[in-house]
């Protein structure tokens, strides 16, 4: 019963989190271009701030077009595990014309928006938890851009992902992992900053992440690291503490401040080589 109640907490709190920011999010024109609420990747090919938001996109896509070579089913059945806007759903829809897609996102703000910018005859997006899917094994592809980072149980993430795909499909995710354990004090607060402060219970070890995956039937197929092509923004040492405990206090306010809280936190344990912002593709061997 205090499991249940601790991830009915955990699920309320990621869902106020984005009902509360995501129109403030836009309001700041963050990502209202491309409907995004993801990282921007500024490799060599992203020259403005809206290409750098769609790389990941791009490299989602690129690995899509790589299963379908493989495997050339007609029409690609993708599902969006936290689709937040339906930004990547919509990158997808106008380079696949031919796919079905569907979206999950526990934010009904988030679903009303994506609803609106998605092909409604191809696209379904549904209001919900990913934990607990209401889909069957019907997908070839499963998408997850920073979202399981958020699961408070990421067990129970991989296991519906692998139960809605098919066999040979392939579950892509794009988030930041914990590569290496905080080796003192100050690294320890940072990390916990960050997760608190972005509701990411999820952020765990790589190499527990790929374990998971395993236990869920998937198996890692490539894993692309992405830190190098982020621009991240530190504050001196003297500020950054400071100001990463200003606004965990203030955040209790609103949930705005509480992300700056985490995205301070995040970029120190970025740059101290904590945290990882990785590509991943997982596949549910062919039986």
């Amino acid at each position: 019963m205090a499991r249940r109640s601790a991830q009915s907490a955990s699920i309320h709190a990621v869902q106020r989190y984005y009902e509360r920011n995501t129109l403030l999010f836009r309001a700041l024109g963050m990502g209202n271009g491309v409907h995004a609420v993801h990282r921007a990747i500024w490799d060599e090919t992203a020259t403005t701030f809206d290409a750098a938001l769609q790389r990941v996109n791009a490299l989602a896509l690129a690995e899509i077009r790589l299963f379908l070579a493989e495997q050339r089913v007609a029409p690609l059945y993708l599902l969006d595990l936290g689709c937040g806007l339906g930004g990547t759903l919509a990158y997808c829809a106008r380079a696949l014309p031919e796919a079905r897609l569907a979206g999950v996102t526990l934010s009904a703000t988030q679903a009303r928006i994506a609803r609106r910018i998605l092909p409604r005859a191809r696209a379904v997006v549904v209001e919900g938890d990913f934990h607990t899917l209401p889909f069957a094994a019907h997908f070839h592809v499963a998408l997850a851009i920073e979202a399981f980072a958020h699961s408070h149980d990421l067990q129970r993430a991989f296991e519906q992902a692998s139960a809605a795909l098919h066999h040979g499909g392939r579950l892509i995710i794009c988030d930041d992992m914990v590569v290496r354990a905080p080796s003192n004090a100050a690294e320890e607060r940072w990390l916990a900053a960050f997760r608190e402060g972005w509701c990411v219970p999820g952020a765990q070890l790589l190499n527990d992440v790929v374990a998971a995956a395993r236990r869920a039937g998937l198996v890692l197929r490539a894993t692309h690291d992405l830190t190098g092509a982020l621009r991240l923004h530190r504050l001196p040492p003297f500020l950054a503490g400071a100001a990463r405990d200003l606004a965990r206090l203030a955040g209790r306010v609103h949930p705005f401040i509480q992300s700056v809280s985490g995205s301070l936190a995040l970029q120190e344990c970025l740059a101290r080589g904590v945290v990882a912002y990785h590509l991943m593709v997982f596949e549910k061997p062919i039986r």
